[in-house]
């Protein structure tokens, strides 16, 4: 694909195993139609690359922006062929005025087949746009990544302010090589008794993997004492190494970096 904008009103459905979807200069394809931008089928060695996915403005909310597999948690994928996908970002908001033109979406990704290898991605609900700072949940998105299929792989993985949990990994025997996140400058202080984290293993998964997990706070409108960073269950084959939490600015608090271990960070510190 050339560099540019492409206004999708249908999903790009990548059927074929093998088939590679690359972006030049960073295309971008948005929704416009309530539409995921991508859609990958049950199917091995599909590798897409340099595009940034955007919502639209449908108000029934988009879809996903980019799906990976057609039945959650169904397809186990190849570990000698997995799919790939490389420095692909996603954002709700940004470009338009939450006041005008507001976008909308579920998740940005959901991963529902396995054995896939997720590369450099930054996945941002706005917290800024061309009328200014965004307020109020506008522009609103439930999650950044939602990973249903078991034995995915993320390297120089981001999720930035959406409105409920960042990242949700419900798959077994995951990894994450970096991650980098903040949570949403623009919600209530009821955001903390929601449950939401940034980084969720699901209750059911028995092994997990994460190095390098970093989550920052900058409640700027509200008091916002968060209980942790990271959800995880408490089992030998889930772990975590060099994970930290950070307050930047704002008010409020995190209490814990995972479940309830983990100094407290807050102002004046």
């Amino acid at each position: 694909m050339q560099p540019g904008n492409y206004h999708l009103s249908e999903s790009i459905k990548i059927t074929k195993a093998d088939t590679v979807l690359l972006g030049l200069g960073m295309a971008t394809l948005i929704a416009t139609n309530g539409n995921s931008c991508i859609q990958v089928a049950d199917v091995d060695g599909v590798r897409v690359a340099g595009v940034l996915l955007e919502a639209g403005e449908d108000k029934s909310k988009s879809d996903n922006l980019l799906e990976w597999g057609l039945n959650v948690g169904k397809y186990p994928g190849n570990h000698l062929n997995p799919g790939v996908m490389s420095d692909v970002f996603a954002r709700v908001g940004g470009r338009t005025s939450q006041f005008t033109n507001q976008v909308f979406a579920n998740s940005m990704v959901v991963i529902n087949s396995g054995y896939v290898v997720i590369d450099n991605t930054w996945l941002w609900r706005a917290d800024h746009d061309i009328s200014g700072s965004v307020f109020n949940g506008n522009n609103p998105c439930d999650n950044g990544i939602v990973v249903n299929g078991d034995y995915v792989t993320a390297y120089a993985l981001a999720a930035e302010h959406t409105l409920g949990d960042l990242v949700q990994w419900n798959g077994n025997h995951g990894t994450t090589i970096f991650y980098q996140s903040e949570y949403p400058y623009d919600v209530t202080a009821d955001y903390a008794n929601r449950n939401f984290v940034s980084y969720r293993v699901s209750s059911e998964v028995t092994d997990h993997k994460a190095y390098g997990v970093g989550v920052y706070s900058f409640f700027r409108d509200n008091e916002v004492n968060m209980d942790s960073a990271i959800s995880a269950p408490d089992t030998t084959g889930v772990t975590f190494t060099n994970s930290l939490s950070v307050f930047l600015n704002g008010k409020g608090s995190i209490k814990h970096v995972i479940n309830d271990q983990g100094e407290t960070v807050h102002a004046g510190q």
